[in-house]
C-alpha cells in the first residue's frame, strides 16, 4: 500500500515523495518525513489540490533549535533561528497530525505547539535487517579487508564522524586495549573528523582501529552482522539527551550489544531498559575495557543480551508497531 510504503524508511521517502507527487496516484495520508520542514511545505502544497489529504509530519530532530549549536556568527545564527522558528509556526498549524521518535521531543513539541504528539520510535524492514552469522557477513568484504577482520572480536561503530558523535572516543579506548590483539575496532562511514583520526591512528600506531568508506544501504545489514558490539558514542551535550539515531535502530534489530558511550539520552535509556547493552558517560570510557572483556570471556552473556537487542527492535521498531499507532 502508498502508507506502508511511506512508513517503510526515511531515507526511500525522499524518492517515493516525489514519485507521489508527479504520477497519477492519490493517496489519502502523506507522510513527511525529513528533510523538516521541506517536505511538509511540499505536503502541504499538494492538499490545496486535494484538500482530502491528511499530512502527518514525522519530526525526528528540534529544527532549528540545533543550530544554536553551529560554530558560527551570532547575528545570522540568531537570524536563522528566528527564521525557522516562524516557519514552524506557520507549518505546524497546518499538519494534521504529529509523530516523533521518542517522549523527550514529544514533550518539547506538546509544550511548544499545544497539541497531542504520537511517538514512534523508528520503522525498520526486521526481515532485511536482521542477525545473520558472521560468515555470511564477511562475504560482503573485499577479500584483503576480510583478512584483517576475520577472527576478531569485532567492535563496530557506523555512521557520521563528526562533532555531536564524538567518534575520537573510539581512540581512548582503542589505546587502552591495544595489547590485545584479538579486539579490532572497525569504522565505517565518513565526516569532518574522520582525517583527525586516521591522524592520530598513525600518530600511536593503533593496529586495532580499520576505517571503512560509507557502505551502500543494501549492504549495511551484512556489514552490522561483522560486529560483536555495537558502538553509540555522542558528545557531553544536554541537546543531545533527545537522542535516537537511526544507527540505534538498525544496531538493534541485528541483535548484537550496544554500548553507549553518551550521555544520558533517550537510546541509552533504551539500552539499559531491555538489558540490550550498556551505557557509560563519555568522560568514563576506561570502564569500556572491562565490558569489551566480559563480552569476549562469556558467550552466553554475549548471547542474552543479543536475543534482548533484537526482541527491542521487535518490539518498538517494526513496520507493524508504527501502523498500529498510525491507524490510532
Amino acid at each position: 500500500s502508498v502508507l506502508g510504503r511511506l512508513i517503510k524508511g526515511g531515507e526511500q521517502w525522499q524518492e517515493d515523495h516525489v514519485e507521489i507527487l508527479t504520477k497519477n496516484i492519490r493517496p489519502k495520508i502523506l507522510y513527511s518525513r525529513g528533510p523538516h520542514p521541506f517536505t511538509e511545505i511540499s505536503c502541504i502544497l499538494y492538499k490545496r489540490f486535494y484538500r482530502y489529504v491528511k499530512i502527518v509530519s514525522d519530526t525526528t530532530d528540534l529544527w532549528p533549535d540545533a543550530l544554536e549549536y553551529i560554530q558560527m556568527n551570532a547575528t545570522p545564527k540568531d537570524l536563522l533561528i528566528g527564521i525557522g522558528h516562524a516557519i514552524n509556526n506557520l507549518i505546524y498549524p497546518k499538519i494534521d497530525e504529529i509523530v516523533t521518535l521518542n517522549e523527550e521531543l514529544s514533550k518539547v513539541l506538546q509544550e511548544r505547539l499545544g497539541r497531542t504528539i504520537h511517538v514512534i520510535y523508528g520503522v525498520i524492514d526486521l526481515d532485511e535487517f536482521k542477525p545473520m552469522s558472521k560468515r555470511e557477513a564477511l562475504e560482503a568484504l573485499r577479500k584483503n579487508v576480510r583478512k584483517k577482520v576475520a577472527g576478531k572480536f569485532i567492535i563496530l561503530y557506523a555512521g557520521l564522524l563528526g562533532p555531536f558523535q564524538n567518534p575520537l572516543v573510539i581512540l581512548e579506548i582503542a589505546k587502552k586495549i591495544a595489547e590485545d590483539n584479538d579486539v579490532l575496532f572497525l569504522t565505517v562511514g565518513t565526516g569532518p573528523l574522520k582525517e583527525k583520526m586516521e591522524q592520530e591512528v598513525k600518530k600511536y600506531g593503533l593496529d586495532n582501529v580499520l576505517f571503512l568508506a560509507a557502505q551502500p544501504f543494501e549492504k549495511m545489514p551484512l556489514i552490522y552482522n561483522l560486529a560483536d558490539l555495537f558502538l553509540l558514542t555522542y558528545a557531553p551535550i544536554e541537546f543531545l539527551r533527545i537522542g535516537l539515531p537511526k544507527k540505534f535502530i538498525e544496531y538493534a534489530a541485528c541483535g548484537k550489544p550496544i554500548l553507549c558511550i553518551t550521555p544520558p539520552c533517550v537510546a541509552s535509556e533504551l539500552c539499559l531498559k531491555w538489558n540490550a547493552g550498556y551505557h557509560i558517560l563519555p568522560q568514563n570510557v576506561e570502564e569500556a575495557a572491562d565490558i569489551i572483556n566480559a563480552l569476549k570471556e562469556n558467550k552466553e552473556l554475549k548471547k542474552e543480551i543479543s536475543k534482548n537487542t533484537r526482541r527491542l527492535a521487535e518490539e518498538l521498531f517494526s513496520i507493524e508497531h508504527a501502523a498500529k499507532i498510525l491507524k490510532t
